[in-house]
């Protein structure tokens, strides 16, 4: 079966898909940031948190770096925290699990100190450990003060271990309570990751169609501003709307997206509208 939207508009593959390449990632400004932080953090060491709105690319941004680390000297584990009732121990034996190591039954700290000792077992083959923990906003205080032992790494030299918490932007809020000032501290870095500036937007939709294969525009520039206040600078939404947009227009032989495009795509998703400027 013929795909209308490729065919109509030339491409390979749909350019706004989540499966895409590390290569094939836009490299907008919030993102070259937290990337270049997440590199320096692994390579001084350390516990580094990226905290984002869900759709703004904090999945998309650990692929990137996860890739330009050396297979040679990094070794990276990631687990999910579940929202469970005991979200650190379900976690650490996710990694313990990775690691093929036996799971201690029920009990948290012999968990931890057999992934420390893991970790020791990574460190003495001349690799750094990368713990990557994602859905950190699940954790409760007492399970980032259960944490805190990995993040005492720096005590022990012959463990140089690099620590990522990824999450939600109520991991700030729980982060700030008094009793999580030590946790804190251990942070050697905490970077918030933005979405997509208005000027960003245009730049962002050429960059995914090229990458698809267009020839050629498909966006006009007021279009592509008009949805980027749409989806709030959000890529997942930008994303989203985009498709749409392109199967829109695909549907009525259109090779551009026009406004008539964008405004049934947006009455798909049921976003609100921006007030537009006076033309």
């Amino acid at each position: 079966m013929s795909d209308l939207v490729l065919n109509t508009f030339g491409l390979r593959r749909h350019p706004f898909t989540v499966d895409i390449d590390v290569d094939g990632l836009f490299a907008f400004q919030s993102f070259q940031q937290g990337a270049l932080r997440m590199e320096q953090a692994a390579r001084q060491k350390g516990s580094i948190l990226v905290v984002a709105d869900p759709g703004t690319g904090k999945t998309a941004l650990l692929r990137s770096v996860v890739k330009r680390l050396s297979s040679s000297s990094f070794s990276v584990f990631e687990q999910l925290v579940p929202a469970v009732q005991s979200p650190v121990r379900a976690a650490v034996e996710g990694l313990l699990t990775q690691l093929g190591e036996p799971l201690p039954f029920n009990n948290t700290a012999r968990a931890l100190a057999k992934l420390k000792q893991a970790m020791l077992g990574v460190a003495e083959k001349q690799r750094t450990p990368v713990l990557i923990l994602d859905d950190v906003h699940h954790l409760s205080t007492n399970c980032w003060l259960t944490l805190k032992t990995l993040m005492n790494y720096e005590l022990d030299s012959k463990m140089p271990l690099l620590l990522v918490f990824l999450g939600g932007p109520e991991t700030l809020r729980k982060l700030n309570f008094n009793a999580l000032e030590e946790v804190r501290d251990r942070l050697s870095s905490c970077f918030y990751l933005k979405g997509l500036q208005a000027k960003e937007v245009a730049p962002y939709l050429e960059h995914r169609l090229k990458w698809a294969g267009a020839k050629r525009p498909i966006f006009p520039g007021d279009v592509a501003d008009e949805l980027g206040r749409y989806a709030q600078g959000n890529p997942r939404r930008v994303n989203r709307l985009a498709s749409i947009c392109l199967l829109a227009a695909a549907s009525q032989g259109r090779k551009l997206v026009d406004r008539e495009c964008l405004d049934a795509a947006v009455s798909e998703v049921q976003f609100q509208q921006p007030q537009r400027e006076e033309e």
